[in-house]
């Protein structure tokens, strides 16, 4: 009888004991603020600050980029909304998706013609939010590229910012940064400067 009294408290002190620890990491949580930066100068969202935003519109972004690599067209198709408005590097914008599916399918063809390679390597991709209870996101995704024609290498960075809602891309911008990469003769120069 003893050794059952003592079993029963052990059990109510333990069950105590994890109320109350639960109790404070629910406070706690309640308590920390969801973490929020920045700024925009956007038109009626001025005063919101930035969220994280969340694995899927990451995960479109990546799926859109494996698509594309590997020339998949019509996968491509089904990860850009209907009225999607993209803008290429050159500020280009598509008025429609076709026009840019098609667009892409002629630039990879042309390529082929000369020989050349176009290919990149993912650097980051990340996700932000102004509003996370209205859903929409802006994903960020920044590649290093690589075109090969006739054995020269031309290297470039490219930023793409997709804005994307309920799993489509509705608005994506292109931007473009060219790598200059230092001559030997440059180098030469600038080691013997210093």
């Amino acid at each position: 009888m003893k050794n059952l009294k003592i079993l029963f408290s052990v059990l109510i002190l333990a069950l105590i004991s994890y109320s109350c620890n639960n109790s404070a990491v629910q406070r706690m949580m309640e308590e920390e603020p969801e973490r929020a930066v920045g700024m925009s100068a956007w038109e009626g969202v001025e005063d919101l600050k930035w969220h994280v935003g969340t694995q899927d519109a990451v995960d479109v972004a990546k799926n859109m980029n494996s698509a594309w690599r590997s020339r998949d067209y019509e996968t491509m198709r089904t990860y850009l909304s209907d009225t999607a408005q993209l803008t290429a590097t050159n500020g280009y914008t598509f008025t429609n998706v076709n026009e840019f599916i098609e667009s892409r399918k002629r630039n990879d063809s042309a390529m082929n013609a000369r020989g050349a390679t176009f290919d990149w390597s993912t650097t980051n991709i990340f996700s932000v939010d102004l509003d996370p209870s209205t859903g929409g996101e802006h994903v960020h995704a920044d590649y290093y590229g690589m075109y090969t024609l006739d054995g020269q290498e031309d290297n470039f960075r490219v930023l793409n910012r997709y804005y994307i809602i309920d799993g489509k891309i509705v608005v994506w911008n292109s931007y473009y940064q060219e790598i200059i990469e230092p001559k030997p003769e440059q180098e030469a120069v600038e080691e013997t400067e210093e």
